[in-house]
């Protein structure tokens, strides 16, 4: 990358997706004697104890599509080892992680919504079974809560790593 030198590098969840060990290799070569790589994101997949309701929409999008998780036109797995142990192996050894925990309530439209939203259940990835989709997942949703409330923990984590 021809930028030249930048202070700080901010990434989301995105870095999951990335060769990690490259991109933090390349961002040596940029990043300031002072400067860090900051990752925000939700944290790390059990992390935090899932509502109960998230396995009703895990049953429902399975029934439609499939027990891996998609991604594109492909499947992904989340990587197995921790952004910090990636982190401690590359030039940004020094490692700093706070997170922020907030309760989230949620109504059925809301529930939707967020479901479209990630890339392994967008409407993209159900096609033309969009609309049997959403209106099972509804029925499965006030089924599991009558009340069409629906309470979690959300985390916010940001991962700070700097050269030691």
């Amino acid at each position: 990358m021809d930028i030249g030198t930048v202070l700080l590098t901010v990434m989301g969840a995105a870095f999951h997706w990335m060769d990690r060990h490259h991109v933090l290799r390349d961002l040596d070569r940029i990043i300031a004697p002072e400067g860090a790589v900051v990752l925000a994101s939700g944290g790390a997949p059990g992390d935090v104890e899932p509502a109960p309701w998230l396995d009703v929409v895990a049953e429902v999008r399975t029934r439609y599509l499939g027990a891996e998780r998609r991604a594109g036109s492909g499947t992904y797995a989340h990587p197995t080892e921790r952004h910090q142990d990636v982190l401690a192996r590359s030039p940004f050894s020094r490692v700093e992680t706070t997170h922020w925990d907030r309760a989230l309530t949620r109504t059925t439209d809301d529930v939707i919504g967020y479901v479209f939203s990630l890339s392994y259940s967008s409407p993209a990835q159900l096609g033309d079974s969009k609309a049997a989709f959403e209106r099972d997942l509804r029925t499965a949703l006030l089924d599991f809560n009558p009340q069409g409330r629906f309470d979690e923990t959300i985390r916010t984590e940001a991962i700070i790593a700097t050269r030691p």
